[in-house]
């Protein structure tokens, strides 16, 4: 039963949608101690083991940016949306993002490595978060990090990586759904009232955030081959779901301008 102290009747989005996915995320919490067994046996080598301790860093430095910025913009948001049930899911949202920081950070030290927050990564941060249309374009740049991370985990799900591993990926998955749901919920109330100057705003750092994206990625590319993610067909689902996501919100497919992913052979 969704109880009516959270819906807000001036609210610009759909109360009663958000509502119910903040039971629905509530009836999936889960704890990464009980769920998985990070004593069980390391089935990598040397080298995969390598690998997945240089991509899980990349990751757990990701989620842990996603964490900062959502806990700065939940009240933001759910004040601009004039929306109760906002603030309500997001706060469980959050606790989405520290329990995926605290599991990365167990599964990188199972691997042998100390969780750390990689610096480089950091302008992508500042880029989804600040400047002008500050809410809009969080919201934009947590759709395409949300498919970032639900293409990369399923993907890294079915790669060489250890049962716990392909285990730890399935569970993250499901939570990252959730945060998509969200966002379809919201985004085309967002974009229905988006002004063409912050359209444009919109457009340009969501370029510049796929752009860096193609960028820091490249210098994993042949590592990442060698437990079987390809880089160029990781990035080419990515920007095939965001497209997607963007008709659905009611505007062409030639809204965004997608980086260019393969490298010249020239």
């Amino acid at each position: 039963m969704i109880s009516p102290s959270v819906v807000s009747p001036s609210s610009r989005i759909d109360e009663g949608r958000v509502s119910k996915l903040f039971v629905h995320s509530a009836a999936q919490q889960w704890s990464a101690d009980v769920a998985l067994d990070f004593s069980s046996p390391l089935t990598l080598t040397p080298e995969q083991r390598q690998i997945w301790a240089e991509l899980g860093t990349v990751f757990y430095t990701m989620e842990k940016m996603g964490q900062h910025v959502l806990a700065r913009m939940t009240l933001k948001a759910s004040h601009q949306f004039r929306s109760e049930a906002s603030l309500q899911y997001l706060t469980l949202q959050g606790a989405d993002e520290g329990r995926h920081v605290y599991t990365i950070g167990r599964f990188l030290q199972r691997l042998g490595e100390p969780p750390r927050y990689d610096g480089k990564y950091h302008l992508l941060g500042q880029i989804a978060s600040l400047g002008f249309y500050q809410i809009e374009n969080w919201l934009f740049s947590t759709l395409f990090s949300e498919n970032f991370a639900s293409s990369f985990l399923r993907r890294a799900k079915g790669a060489e990586i250890d049962p716990l591993g392909s285990e730890m990926c399935r569970r993250l998955l499901i939570d990252e759904s959730r945060h998509l749901h969200f966002l379809h919920i919201v985004l085309p109330e967002v974009m229905d009232h988006l002004s063409l100057l912050g359209r444009g705003y919109v457009k340009m750092s969501q370029y510049f955030i796929m752009k860096l994206t193609v960028s820091l990625s490249r210098h994993l590319a042949s590592r990442a081959e060698k437990v079987g993610l390809n880089r160029e067909e990781l990035l080419d689902e990515v920007f095939s779901n965001v497209e997607k996501a963007y008709e659905g919100f009611g505007v062409s497919r030639h809204f965004l301008t997608f980086p260019t992913v393969r490298d010249s052979l020239t």
